[in-house]
C-alpha cells in the first residue's frame, strides 16, 4: 500500500486520481483511504502539517498520483445587511467577538463569515440570533480550507 509524507510538486496529469476526504482528516494530516477506482493508500504527514485543498500525493508503484479534494460542509453564511452607516464597524466587530468569544470556527471571505456547524445547525442559528444584529443567514455547502487566509480555527470543545 502506497504511503506518503509529503504531497508532491511534479506529476503527470494524466495519472492522477481523486480523492474526496472530510475536513477533520485533512486537518489531522494522517489518513488512509481509497480512490473511487479503488486504490488503498496513505497520507502521514509530519505533527503539525495538514493536508490541504488540490494537494497532490505520489507516485504510488503503479505511478499514480492522488489528489485531494476537501468535501463541502454545512454552514451558515453569515453577513451584515446593514453594511454602511454610523454602525456598520460595530456591528462587524461585535459578530466578530461574539462568534470569537464562543471559540467557534470561521472563515471570512469578502464580507461573508462562513460558520460550520460541528455544533448543530440549530445551536449554532441561535448563537447568531441572539447577537440581535442586522444580519442575513442561510445554510451553504462550502469546502473550509484551512490554509485560507480568512480561516480561524475554534478552541470549542464538545460540551
Amino acid at each position: 500500500m502506497p504511503f506518503f509524507n509529503k504531497a508532491t510538486g511534479k506529476f503527470d496529469e494524466k495519472k492522477i486520481e481523486e480523492v474526496t476526504v472530510d475536513r477533520q482528516d485533512a486537518m489531522r494530516g494522517r489518513l488512509r483511504t481509497k480512490t473511487p477506482e479503488g486504490n488503498d493508500f496513505i497520507i502521514n504527514l509530519p505533527r503539525g502539517e495538514t493536508i490541504e485543498q488540490g494537494d497532490i500525493f505520489g507516485p504510488s508503484e503503479k505511478g499514480l498520483y492522488y489528489k485531494i479534494m476537501i468535501q463541502p460542509e454545512p454552514t451558515i453564511k453569515v453577513s451584515l445587511t446593514k453594511r454602511k452607516g454610523q454602525n456598520a464597524i460595530e456591528n462587524a466587530v461585535k459578530l466578530g467577538y461574539n462568534l470569537g468569544n464562543r471559540h467557534l470556527e470561521v472563515l471570512i471571505e469578502k464580507d461573508e463569515v462562513f460558520v460550520p456547524v460541528t455544533l448543530g445547525e440549530e445551536k449554532v442559528r441561535r448563537i447568531i440570533e441572539l447577537m440581535n444584529l442586522p444580519l442575513k443567514c442561510e445554510t451553504v455547502q462550502k469546502v473550509v480550507a484551512t490554509s485560507s487566509d480568512g480561516y480561524h480555527p475554534g478552541e470549542h470543545t464538545e460540551e
